[in-house]
């Protein structure tokens, strides 16, 4: 497995950075709510067997960190020109959280970029209880130092049986998560724009590309009936809820999910 090179790129609404793995058919990884590609941990390494990873920053923090301000538009325009600098016409997609609410938006706005699209842990709008979630998400980023923050999102991120039987896992993941001080304000913005509201419903059935929606069925962020209904506005998506996941469905759903999302992706 190849080491990681990052690659920073002046796109127009300010800079992108982005680490790539390995060679092969090109696929995205896009991250949640302030995340860097440091936070998929070892699974670019991974996947980096089959695919070239590309791993972003997300505007605002980073290597991603000034430019324009953050929206999801935005961000599936540095996704798209990350693919472009890579050299590739398209690759196939991963989004997780708001990583996924990116990826519909490049699907949307730059269909002929994504090949195949998987979805995990995302809702297709803003709801009541999700206006709450992010409403936690402010107090911990404004309120709480950065590793208290990610080790409160822990008890969220995982099922209780899967952290029970893999602590070193979630400690190693709060680890990721935690934000740099200097991310902070670009956090705080990303959630900002969230917290205004979204609901990609009236155009999601203009996707057309190959799509997998995955949910874990104990995920209290984005619950499973929200990535169900995304996947049921999308042509011919798959829908797939992982029993006993919570919000990190990937992660919690072992090789075997792995294996699935990799069949699907070079299907």
């Amino acid at each position: 497995m190849s080491a990681a090179a990052t690659v920073i790129v002046q796109g127009p609404r300010g800079p992108i950075a982005y680490e790539r793995w390995g060679n092969g058919a090109p696929l995205l990884l896009l991250a949640g709510l302030g995340s860097r590609a440091r936070l998929w941990g070892e699974l670019p390494r991974l996947l980096s067997e089959r695919f070239t990873v590309l791993g972003p920053d997300n505007r605002g923090v980073g290597g991603s960190r000034g430019g324009s301000p953050f929206t999801l538009e935005g961000a599936a325009d540095d996704a798209a020109l990350v693919v472009a600098d890579a050299g590739f016409p398209s690759a196939g997609v991963i989004g997780v959280s708001m990583g996924g609410l990116i990826a519909c938006q490049l699907a949307l706005r730059h269909p002929g970029a994504v090949d195949r699209l998987v979805v995990a842990s995302c809702g297709a709008r803003l709801t009541p209880s999700h206006h709450s979630v992010l409403r936690f998400f402010e107090i911990a980023f404004t309120r709480l130092e950065p590793a208290e923050a990610a080790e409160a999102f822990m008890a969220f991120a995982f099922g209780s049986a899967f952290a029970d039987k893999f602590p070193g896992f979630v400690d190693q993941a709060a680890k990721l998560w935690t934000l740099d001080p200097e991310d902070r304000p670009g956090a705080v913005q990303q959630l900002d724009h969230l917290k205004a509201g979204w609901d990609l419903r009236p155009r999601l059935g203009a996707i057309a590309c190959p799509t997998l929606a995955l949910a874990g069925e104990l995920d209290p962020i984005v619950p499973a009936t929200a990535t169900r209904e995304l996947a049921a506005a999308v042509p011919e998506a798959r829908f797939r809820e992982v029993p006993g996941a919570a919000h990190s469905v990937l992660a919690e759903g072992g090789s075997a999910l792995l294996n699935e999302v990799v069949e699907f992706l070079s299907t």
